[in-house]
């Protein structure tokens, strides 16, 4: 399909059963919806980075709409004009969000939410945490 996409035109993208589907924008080169066998749709843009072609997902439809992910993808590209890779920049930010998450400390701070806050002793437990723990393991 090489029309331009309308919001009924991706609401109306049927899957095929036997492999996905890449629909183009022609409004934002680059940009194009996936349609996946299961009917799940994203949206992804194809960029050169360089001298490779590259691709990022922008993420899913309807989370995303039309008019969010061509700004999305627009984005994308000037940053490839600007010299950097967009998809190198997202992952550096998962890699700094996850291994902020998978901290000691951030998982003491949840266990003290979900398990310490309803006991008795729960505070004095926290500050042995705190003392002991922490100091040793927190960064890990």
């Amino acid at each position: 399909m090489s029309n331009r996409l309308t919001f009924r035109a991706v609401e109306a993208a049927r899957p095929n059963p036997d492999k996905r589907l890449e629909i183009a924008d022609t409004a934002m080169p680059g940009l194009y919806l996936v349609v996946q066998p299961s009917g799940a749709k994203s949206w992804a843009v194809r960029y050169r980075f360089d001298r490779r072609t590259r691709k990022l997902t922008l993420g899913r439809y309807p989370a995303l709409s039309l008019a969010d992910a061509r700004s999305r993808a627009a984005e994308a590209i000037r940053s490839v004009d600007l010299g950097e890779d967009p998809g190198e920049q997202k992952r550096r930010s998962q890699t700094e969000r996850m291994s902020h998450a998978n901290k000691v400390s951030t998982l003491i701070d949840q266990f003290e939410k979900r398990h310490l806050s309803q006991l008795r002793r729960g505070p004095d437990v926290r500050r042995m945490l705190d003392r002991f723990i922490i100091p040793a393991w927190g960064d890990r």
